[in-house]
C-alpha cells in the first residue's frame, strides 16, 4: 500500500529543508575549527620546519604576541633563546621568521619586505626581511660580567664587587624581576645590584635589561673597558610596569659618559613605558679602547625599578 502523497510531498518539503540547514551546519563547522586556537602539539608541528629554515641572523616572531610562550615552549631555547624572546626591538636583525595564526601579522616587521611563504598546518609562515639592519659594535647587556665591567656608588663611595653564585631572588607577581645568580651587588641591599634580567613592559612584553636601581645618594656606574664604538650608542629604557603604572616615582636620569666626557642624558618618567634613546658620539666615533660609564641616579630612590639597555652600531 503506497503513502498518501500529502505524506511524500511533507517528506520531500523536509528534505529539501534539511539540505540547507545541514549546508550551513558544515559552514559553521569549518569557520569553528579553522578559528579553534592550535593544540600544543600542533605548535609542536612548527619545530621541525623552523629548524631546518631558521638562519643565525633570524629572529622568530609571532603573530599574535599572545603565542610567544607557547611557541617557546613548543621549540625550545635553541631556536627561541630569551635574547631574541625579550629583544628591545627587532633592529638589528637582518630577517624574520614570522609565524602567522588566523591570519595576524606582526606590528614590529612593518615596512620589512616578504620574501618567503609557507603554509603549516594552522600557521603561515614568512620570511620577513630587514631593509636597513643595524649593525651592532658592541652590546652592553651581553658584557655585564667582570671581565668587561664594573660597578660603584658615588655617595659615600662603595665598590660593588661581581658575585658569581649569588642567590637568584624573584618578586613574584606584583614583586621585583629576578636577580640573577650573576651580579654586581652593592653593600647597601638586595635591590642595588647590577645585573642583566627580564622586566614587563607597559604591555606586558619581556624587555631583557641591565637592573640598576639607583642609590639614596650619589650615582650608581657601571663602567665598561676597552669598548669598540660605532657611530652612536642606541638604547631603551623603562621600569617594572607594575611598578611604574601608579605614575607615582621619581624620573630617573641616565648619563652616559666615554672617557670622562659626557655624550648625553635620557630621562625616565613613570608614564613613558619601554623607551628608546640615541646618542651621537661625535668625535669617539669609530675609535676603540673605550671607557664608557653608564651612572644612574635619582631624587627619591624609593620604588625605582630601573632597567636600561644599550648598544653601539653604526
Amino acid at each position: 500500500m503506497s503513502a498518501p502523497r500529502s505524506v511524500l510531498q511533507g517528506g520531500l518539503r523536509f528534505g529539501l529543508l534539511v539540505i540547507p540547514l545541514l549546508g550551513v551546519g558544515e559552514l559553521g563547522a569549518h569557520f569553528y575549527f579553522a578559528q579553534r586556537a592550535p593544540t600544543f602539539a600542533e605548535w609542536e608541528t612548527l619545530e621541525a620546519p623552523l629548524a631546518k629554515t631558521k638562519k643565525a641572523d633570524e629572529v622568530i616572531v609571532v603573530a599574535p604576541r599572545f603565542g610567544d610562550p607557547l611557541l617557546r615552549a613548543a621549540l625550545g631555547d635553541a631556536l627561541m633563546p630569551l635574547r631574541d624572546v625579550a629583544r628591545p626591538d627587532p633592529s638589528r636583525y637582518a630577517a624574520a621568521l614570522e609565524v602567522s595564526l588566523f591570519g595576524e601579522r606582526a606590528d614590529e616587521l612593518r615596512g620589512w619586505e616578504q620574501v618567503e611563504q609557507k603554509r603549516v598546518g594552522k600557521f603561515t609562515v614568512y620570511r620577513m626581511k630587514n631593509p636597513s639592519p643595524a649593525q651592532v659594535v658592541f652590546d652592553f647587556v651581553d658584557h655585564v660580567s667582570p671581565e668587561h665591567a664594573s660597578v660603584r656608588g658615588t655617595e659615600p663611595p662603595m665598590d660593588c664587587p661581581w658575585n658569581p653564585n649569588a642567590r637568584v631572588a624573584s618578586g613574584g607577581l606584583g614583586g621585583h624581576p629576578t636577580f640573577p645568580k650573576q651580579r654586581f651587588e652593592c653593600p647597601t641591599g638586595l635591590f642595588f645590584n647590577v645585573g642583566v634580567t627580564v622586566i614587563a613592559d607597559e604591555q606586558f612584553q619581556p624587555r631583557r635589561c641591565i637592573w640598576s636601581h639607583p642609590l639614596a645618594k650619589g650615582e650608581l656606574v657601571t663602567t665598561y673597558r676597552d669598548v669598540p664604538l660605532g657611530r652612536v650608542l642606541r638604547g631603551h629604557h623603562g621600569m617594572y610596569w607594575i611598578i611604574e603604572r601608579p605614575l607615582a616615582g621619581a624620573p630617573v636620569t641616565l648619563t652616559v659618559r666615554i672617557d670622562g666626557d659626557t655624550v648625553g642624558q635620557a630621562e625616565h618618567v613613570d608614564g613613558d613605558g619601554w623607551e628608546g634613546f640615541e646618542m651621537e658620539l661625535g668625535a669617539h666615533a669609530g675609535t676603540t679602547a673605550k671607557t664608557v660609564e653608564f651612572a644612574v641616579t635619582t631624587p627619591r630612590y624609593k620604588d625605582r625599578h630601573y632597567c636600561f639597555e644599550a648598544d653601539t652600531r653604526w
